[in-house]
């Protein structure tokens, strides 16, 4: 997504927050008693558009097992490629500090693995603080509006990596990533226990740059010596979740992301079969898609697993993988 259609939409939430004096004005310890609420682990991929309470903890242990088969060239065409599997192993801490601030990390663990090579550790730290700008009533039109940013830390292996004949990667960019974001949701009641909420969110992160020598995440080879430039990300989340019991719920993400190209400046190196190395890629796009079903026991703990693949794609990794994640709220 142009970085354009990013500024167009934070500009008209904005907007809102300016026009609507009442829910800026909204005392949330002091409103009036309204319907139970629905209870929902959220999507599988989306960010919440609401705060955490103040004084309360999330938990969400995350799942990811990914295979990797192919590659989608400038020309939307699917290739087939090295086979490769990635096991993710991340868990959320959230914790509301306010009303309308909370703070997240997420810790992660990566094993990654090619035709008998495998790399394992600890992936980047990301550390995420988030603003409730808009507070929507269950009785109005206007939706939940929550803004973050976050930083991810280098701490993952990204450079000097053994030698590797099937272009394994690290387990981190070796970059401090910036990421700005917005979330909106809104919960909408259908009759009896069915409840629609959907998510809209937009992101958009970009990357210091970062040096690398050898084989590295970015690509390299014997002798690669440079600076990489990565490219930033713009990435739209639409997604829904509906209630067909208290307990039982279907969801689905859409997600379009648009990957600007990554520049390098220094010595390519030589690859493992003596052809010029290559580090980084072009321009590219990737439309993904995650149906899940959620089974949530009470208002503190639930469980949501499904599907998550790419269907269409440019200068990216075709993958299908299954996620699945434990919400535990405090």
């Amino acid at each position: 997504m142009p970085q354009s259609i990013f500024k167009i939409v934070l500009s008209l939430l904005i907007a809102c927050v300016c026009f609507s004096e009442a829910a800026w004005g909204e005392n949330f310890e002091n409103r009036q008693p309204q319907p139970a609420a629905p209870w929902f682990t959220g999507t599988l991929l989306s960010t919440r558009g609401r705060t955490l309470d103040q004084g309360h903890v999330v938990a969400q242990p995350y799942f990811y097992f990914t295979r990797y088969g192919g590659l989608y060239n400038d020309s939307w065409r699917l290739h087939s490629s090295t086979v490769s599997h990635t096991i993710i192993q991340q868990t959320y801490f959230i914790y509301g500090v306010t009303s309308r601030i909370d703070i997240e990390i997420a810790p992660q663990w990566l094993d990654n693995s090619a035709e008998g090579e495998s790399i394992s550790g600890f992936g980047d730290f990301p550390l995420q603080l988030g603003f409730q700008v808009l507070r929507g009533r269950s009785d109005s039109w206007l939706p939940d509006v929550r803004i973050w940013v976050q930083e991810i830390f280098p701490t993952g292996r990204y450079n000097n990596l053994r030698l590797s004949t099937t272009g394994l990667g690290g387990t981190g960019g070796g970059t401090f990533a910036t990421t700005l974001g917005i979330g909106v949701q809104k919960a909408i009641g259908m009759g009896g226990d069915h409840v629609f909420r959907y998510r809209v969110n937009a992101t958009y992160g970009f990357y210091s740059p970062v040096t690398v020598q050898g084989f590295n995440t970015y690509g390299g080879g014997f002798g690669t010596d440079g600076r990489v430039d990565p490219g930033s990300v713009t990435t739209l989340t639409v997604a829904g979740e509906y209630s067909l019991t208290r307990h039982l719920v279907l969801s689905l993400d859409i997600g379009f992301q648009t990957i600007n190209a990554t520049s390098f400046s220094g010595t390519t190196g030589v690859g493992v079969n003596g052809e010029q190395a290559t580090v980084g890629r072009g321009y590219g796009n990737l439309l993904t898609i995650a149906p899940a079903v959620e089974y949530n026991f009470n208002q503190h703990v639930g469980l949501i697993a499904g599907p998550w693949f790419s269907l269409r794609g440019r200068n990216t990794s075709e993958f299908f993988g299954v996620v699945a994640a434990l919400y535990l709220y405090m």
